[in-house]
């Protein structure tokens, strides 16, 4: 009973500050490390009497009664309902996943929600928490900023070398940059995306980084955090983008090549310059 009681000890512990940490990050808020250790401490007090528990109702509304309590432990008044709502999603998903496992091995509910899953050691049962927690943090950052630059992202058609591909658009307040020989304001396509649109030979002289056959085509130089790079720009025929119901046809541009992926969060082809939509 020692051993397993050592068990519930640090499983709980560690169990109940990923899930704190992962709410706290739900709702927007920097972790509160003695509010979580508060909490972690009263939530593994509780869990140790669990397997001295009989029956079904009684450790259910213990449950129930001690994720209020750290809820009130945890979260501000401003931010309780919020992280209450989160905090005690995310206990039944974990702990409905456990219970189902322990009702698998034992063959009854009252089994399954007072006696250990199994016997495994502890290092075990912690890392797949922690990498459950990374994973989900991951999971929940991506869909967090798809949301956010949803109302950036617009319908668009590129016109190069007279053929058109259209695409999805990223207004990037960050992309500032100018072609120093024509002034024009410069976009960024991603050579994926203009594959649709060249030809064979068209493609291969944009890859071996050839001029010809592009107008205006050039190298710009631009700063990045490693130092100088150069970017290859040329004209392109024309680039229509689509803000609601209004068709912007804007021919005073420059397009750049990026030979990698332009996001790793949604599949747009195109990065605008804001100066393409205001006029500037």
């Amino acid at each position: 009973m020692q051993v397993y009681i050592e068990l519930v000890i640090l499983d709980n512990f560690a169990l109940i500050f990923l899930l704190a940490r992962l709410s706290y990050y739900l709702i927007c808020e920097l972790p509160n490390k003695p509010r979580m250790i508060s909490a972690c401490t009263l939530g593994t007090t509780v869990a140790v009497f669990y397997p001295f528990l009989n029956g079904i109702l009684v450790p259910a509304i213990l449950k129930i009664v001690t994720g209020l309590f750290l809820s009130l432990i945890l979260f501000k008044p401003k931010k309780l309902l919020k992280g209450m709502l989160f905090f005690f999603i995310l206990t039944f998903t974990y702990g409905g996943t456990l219970f189902a496992l322990g009702l698998f091995i034992h063959g009854n509910a009252e089994a399954a929600l007072t006696k250990p899953v199994a016997s495994v050691p502890v290092g075990i049962a912690l890392l797949t928490a922690y990498i459950l927690f990374v994973d989900l943090k991951k999971a929940i950052f991506k869909i967090r900023k798809s949301r956010d630059i949803n109302g950036f992202i617009y319908d668009a058609e590129i016109r190069v070398c007279g053929s058109a591909v259209e695409c999805k658009a990223f207004l990037d307040s960050g992309n500032r940059l100018y072609d120093d020989k024509s002034g024009l304001p410069v976009v960024i396509a991603s050579a994926g995306t203009l594959a649709k649109a060249l030809g064979d030979d068209q493609m291969s002289n944009l890859l071996l980084g050839k001029t010809s056959g592009f107008a205006g085509a050039h190298y710009v130089e631009y700063l990045t955090v490693g130092g100088k790079s150069k970017l290859f720009v040329f004209r392109p025929d024309e680039l229509v983008v689509y803000v609601e119901d209004k068709k912007n046809i804007i021919s005073d541009v420059m397009l750049g090549v990026a030979f990698k992926r332009l996001s790793d969060v949604e599949s747009y082809g195109l990065i605008l310059n804001p100066a393409v939509l205001t006029g500037e």
